[in-house]
């Protein structure tokens, strides 16, 4: 009698590979945009200092909107709000990326406590020495939200 069974195995082992190979792809690239912070320079920064955060992104269908940065200012491990709104929002066109980009690494920067360059984020200055995040948050076109992602904590000295 002739046994199937490794036959049947020789097939098994690769369609189980395909479907797991197929369910990793699915996850790459979701509706909703997906976004990691990957880091934020300087470590340290004064007012009239410009702090870049680098990420990067994925969109399955390429139709981000804009950009959600959330500011947090830290007292010891407490979140002490920095004044009147902690978020600031950036379009499609401020983050220097072409429509239906579906992957991306992205660049994001602020001016610290000055105007010296209009066409900047402004971030509030600090009266003393503070500790801060910034987060992100990236949105589509028909409002779906990414997930957050925070940077590690710099400091900001008065």
């Amino acid at each position: 009698m002739h046994n199937s069974w490794p036959m049947k195995n020789k097939l098994v082992l690769p369609a189980l590979l395909v479907l797991l190979l197929a369910a990793c792809n699915k996850d790459k690239f979701k509706t909703e945009p997906q976004v990691t912070i990957k880091s934020i320079s300087p470590t340290t920064a004064i007012d009239g200092n410009v702090i870049s955060i680098r990420g990067n992104f994925t969109d399955d269908e390429g139709d981000l909107d804009s950009a959600l940065i959330v500011y947090k200012w830290y007292n010891g491990a407490t979140v002490v709000k920095p004044g009147i709104g902690d978020t600031l929002r950036y379009t499609l066109k401020n983050l220097n990326l072409p429509e239906k980009t579906r992957q991306a690494d992205i660049l994001v920067e602020f001016e610290l406590g000055t105007f010296n360059n209009p066409d900047m984020a402004k971030l509030p200055s600090v009266s003393r020495d503070t500790t801060a995040t910034l987060g992100l948050i990236l949105k589509d076109k028909k409002g779906q939200r990414s997930n957050y992602s925070e940077s590690e904590k710099i400091r900001l000295l008065d």
